[in-house]
């Protein structure tokens, strides 16, 4: 295995590497490390070591369907490559892999430019935007927003155990945004006088139901309860096709220690990564295809993802 490739794995596992985004993006350019370092001397040899890569890749974080469907599409592509005699040399099969993952990397630049800009275009100014943990998508559609000369206020919750919140408070206030950091649940007060929750998302089930940090479902039901709207700002790559035939996205717990660190022996520590947020409590989702209702958002993803 490469080097590069398991030095990807560990950032990603250690949360150096976070944000679904972020570590879909890791995870293409570890396949690129693991094509350019294969020491294979037949085209089957390199791909061999590209699906090691996968596997590898994809279990660092279990509830990553964005990156997983960025590399079932890789071993897509290297199979096709292989079946249709396209390529014959290994340098060339090399090149058009690195070629394809470079390609993706465009993509997502391509699909979170127009994310941003819809998302800019829910939020008027003079609003207040609560947000949860630390979501790049959430942060640009701010910025954007910001940057179109609307005057913005931005509450953002803490997020516990590892202060998530901590970084979507420092970027926004560099951008110039109003900002404001609460603990979790002092968000409540902050609820009355909101007007819009702004969140990132891990994971979308096919019923439109939202996976994401922990927290963020108790924070939609307080929305409803307060009349603010909910909205969580996605690509369509993190809807999970396996959820349409009712496997149920695995939620990571994560090490006790983040919460307690020497916790008294008798005291159990649960410390789950992530919470599902019911489709019922979201407006909708902030993509790059536009605005999107949850039950609507299943049938434009699966259009989207190759050979769904």
């Amino acid at each position: 295995m490469s080097r590069r490739v398991e030095q990807t794995v560990k950032e990603i596992k250690s949360l150096k590497i976070q944000g679904a985004r972020n570590v879909a993006k890791a995870g293409i350019r570890a396949i690129m490390y693991a094509v350019e370092d294969s020491k294979a001397k037949t085209v089957n040899g390199v791909k061999a070591d590209v699906v090691k890569a996968t596997l590898k890749i994809s279990g660092a974080r279990p509830t990553e369907p964005m990156l997983r469907n960025y590399l079932d599409e890789t071993i897509g592509f290297v199979t096709s490559e292989i079946a249709g005699i396209k390529t014959r040399s290994v340098p060339k099969f090399r090149a058009s892999v690195v070629k394809n993952e470079n390609e993706y990397l465009k993509q997502m630049e391509e699909d979170i430019k127009r994310l941003r800009e819809y998302g800019a275009t829910l939020l008027t100014s003079g609003m207040t935007i609560i947000t949860h943990c630390h979501s790049s998508s959430v942060t640009g559609v701010i910025k954007e927003a910001h940057k179109r000369g609307k005057k913005l206020t931005v509450i953002c919750c803490e997020t516990r155990p590892k202060y998530q919140g901590r970084t979507t408070a420092a970027e926004l206030a560099r951008a110039g945004i109003d900002t404001t950091i609460t603990v979790d649940l002092g968000v409540t007060g902050f609820l009355k006088k909101a007007d819009v929750v702004l969140v990132g998302a891990d994971a979308i089930t096919s019923t439109g139901d939202l996976i994401n940090k922990v927290g963020t479902s108790g924070l939609a039901h307080l929305a409803r309860d307060h009349d603010v709207s909910f909205f969580s700002c996605a690509e369509t790559y993190k809807y999970d096709p396996l959820t349409l035939y009712g496997v149920k996205e695995k939620i990571e717990q994560r090490n006790p220690k983040e919460v307690w660190e020497k916790a008294p022996k008798r005291v159990k520590v649960s410390n789950p990564a992530f919470d599902v947020t019911a489709a019922r409590y979201i407006n909708g989702y902030v993509t790059e295809a536009g605005i999107i209702s949850p039950s609507a958002l299943a049938g434009i993803a699966k259009n989207k993802l190759k050979g769904e």
